[in-house]
C-alpha cells in the first residue's frame, strides 16, 4: 500500500475513532427552542438534509460476486446550530462506514452507519438498487434505488427518512463518473412537547462524483445537494 493510500485510509479512520469517544455536546438535539411550527418545519428541512442519504457510488451493478466497502467523511452545510436552533450557517462532519454487497439480476444491497461529529446522534441507512441498465463500453449504467435511514440519540426528536434516486454512470478506463436525481422525504417529529407537531418533509436531491480505481484500492468523491443544502464526500475503500 503506497503512503498517499495510508494517509487517506488512516486520515477517515482517525476521524471515526475520534467521534466515538470525543465529549459530546455542541451537536446535540437535546430541547427545541424554537418559537413557532414554520421555524420547526424549517428546522426540520435542515435536519433532512444533514441526515439525508448521500450518494457516493456508481449506477453500474457489482455482480453477483462483487463487493464495495469503504469509510467517508462528509462537509455537510447547515443553516441552524443544532444545540439551540439558532440560525446560523455553518458547517457540519459526518463519518461513515459503507459495506454494499452486489446480488443476481443487477440488484445490489447496502448498508451504512453514520456518525454526525460532536454529537450523540447516528444514523444507519439501507439501500437497495436495481440496474435498469447494466451498462457497457459503449453506453452508460443507469439504476434505481431506494433507502430507508433512522436516526438516534437526538433526546428531543424522533428522525426517520428514506428516499429514492435515478442514476447514471459511465466508466472511463479507471475513472467512472456518475450522477443522480431523486427525493428525499422524512418524518420529523418532536418528543416531550405539545407545542409542535409532527412535519413530513420532502425535498429534492441531485448528486455528481466520480469514482477513481488506483488497483490497490478505489477514491469517490461526491456532491449531493438536498433541498438548498449541499454537502461534499471523500469516501475511502475496495471496490470489486
Amino acid at each position: 500500500m503506497n503512503p498517499l493510500t495510508k494517509k487517506l485510509n488512516s486520515a477517515l479512520i482517525a476521524g471515526l475513532l475520534t467521534v466515538s469517544f470525543q465529549a459530546k455536546a455542541d451537536n446535540n438535539v437535546d430541547t427545541i427552542n424554537l418559537v413557532t411550527q414554520e421555524q420547526f418545519k424549517d428546522f426540520s428541512e435542515n435536519l433532512t438534509g444533514i441526515f439525508g442519504h448521500k450518494t457516493t457510488l456508481p449506477a453500474e451493478p457489482l455482480g453477483v460476486l462483487g463487493f464495495d466497502i469503504g469509510v467517508s467523511v462528509t462537509r455537510a452545510q447547515t443553516n441552524y446550530k443544532l444545540s439551540d436552533q439558532s440560525k446560523q450557517k455553518d458547517d457540519l462532519y459526518l463519518y461513515s462506514i459503507h459495506a454494499t454487497k452486489g446480488l443476481p439480476y443487477g440488484m445490489d444491497i447496502g448498508i451504512e452507519y453514520t456518525q454526525l461529529d460532536d454529537s450523540d446522534a447516528s444514523a444507519v441507512t439501507g439501500e437497495l438498487r436495481y440496474a435498469l441498465v447494466e451498462g457497457g463500453a459503449l453506453y452508460p449504467a443507469v439504476s434505481l434505488s431506494a433507502n430507508y435511514t433512522q436516526v438516534n440519540g437526538m433526546d428531543a426528536i424522533d428522525y426517520h427518512g428514506a428516499g429514492v434516486d435515478l442514476g447514471i454512470s459511465k466508466g472511463f478506463a479507471n475513472l467512472t463518473p456518475f450522477a443522480s436525481v431523486g427525493m428525499v422525504y422524512s418524518n420529523v417529529d418532536p418528543k416531550n412537547t405539545n407545542v409542535f407537531t409532527k412535519e413530513d418533509v420532502s425535498l429534492t436531491k441531485f448528486s455528481a462524483g466520480a469514482n477513481l480505481n488506483l488497483m490497490i484500492m478505489d477514491l469517490s468523491v461526491a456532491a449531493n445537494r438536498i433541498g438548498d443544502q449541499n454537502s461534499y464526500s471523500l469516501k475511502a475503500g475496495f471496490r470489486f
